[in-house]
């Protein structure tokens, strides 16, 4: 038996020049292939686009594998050693396809104002200057455009090389779509994290200013105007402990105060503190600081007026 390369009927080593906006784009090369393509690691100036249309592909980019799913791509960066996994028996086919960084050649006389191509185009660049590869989920159905072109190059008919050009400016549109969704989700996810960083900062000051009293998860979503459930993913994510646990820790350590600077009673402390009884003080006081309170005060009688939190 003899291995080789199965011949798909999508080839395309002409090299096309498109046109998306301001921006001329050369493409050098185009192919399908499958699992049988053995491809050799290998490095050059071109952005190099891998989508995958059927089962899943392993890219190696600089010594780092990517997965590559069904209708998701990767970009590789000029410059990036690559290669995909040879793995013959997992079936898959992907298409491959190498373009030229996109060249500015705006219409001397033109008006300034870029159009949206030409911002799309530019932004995807920028997007791409700090990586060596991104592997990101299609939202524009680019697999219809890539079997449109196959149809253009299997039947050639009158007017194909236009054809393929006007497809190729509208597959590279819509790659670059993709990157400004994901840049406009990971800039609002940017935006989301702050906002929680702010609002799990303003419960713990809330928390401050209210622990003496008997307040309760509801409370502080009321006071906050947002749910339950979101108060207690803020202090899953931020604090680890939940928001009853984290209040309890600061009525425990709060309470050192009074054990420390005043001969007040543990019960007019646990309710200086907010906990409902003497019974649940001991209780907590011990789950926290592994002793009672009464041995807290103990330990550290000779350092009243001296303790620091």
């Amino acid at each position: 038996m003899f291995y080789k390369k199965k011949i798909t009927p999508y080839y395309y080593p002409n090299i096309v020049h498109s046109q998306v906006g301001d921006y001329g784009i050369f493409t050098n090369y185009v192919e399908i292939v499958d699992e049988s393509c053995v491809e050799f690691s290998h490095v050059h100036n071109d952005y190099e686009i891998y989508y995958c249309l059927q089962g899943t592909m392993h890219l190696m980019i600089n010594d780092r594998c990517e997965t590559v799913k069904e209708n998701c791509f990767a970009v590789v960066n000029p410059g990036a050693v690559h290669h995909t996994l040879y793995e013959p028996l997992q079936e898959k086919k992907y298409f491959i396809f190498i373009y030229e960084e996109p060249k500015f050649n705006a219409v001397k006389g033109k008006a300034s104002v870029p159009s949206s191509a030409s911002a799309l185009v530019s932004e995807a660049i920028k997007s791409l200057v700090p990586n060596t590869g991104k592997v990101i989920e299609d939202r524009f159905e680019c697999q219809l455009i890539i079997e449109r072109m196959a149809k253009e190059l299997e039947y050639r008919l009158p007017g194909y090389e236009q054809m393929i050009s006007a497809l190729y400016s509208e597959f590279l549109i819509n790659i670059f779509r993709n990157f400004d969704i994901l840049e406009k989700e990971e800039k609002h996810n940017r935006t989301k994290d702050l906002n929680n960083v702010n609002l799990a900062l303003e419960l713990t000051r809330y928390m401050h200013d209210n622990y003496n009293r008997d307040i309760r998860l509801n409370d502080a979503a009321d006071f906050f105007h947002i749910s339950e459930r979101h108060v207690s993913r803020i202090f899953e994510k931020y604090f680890g402990k939940s928001f009853k646990h984290t209040l309890n820790i600061y009525r425990i350590n709060y309470a050192k105060n009074y054990l420390l600077d005043t001969d007040y009673s543990l019960e007019k402390i646990a309710e200086l503190v907010g906990i409902s009884s003497t019974k649940m003080f001991h209780r907590l006081f011990k789950e926290i600081e592994h002793m009672t309170p009464t041995e807290f005060r103990e330990q550290h009688k000779n350092n009243r007026s001296h303790y620091s939190l």
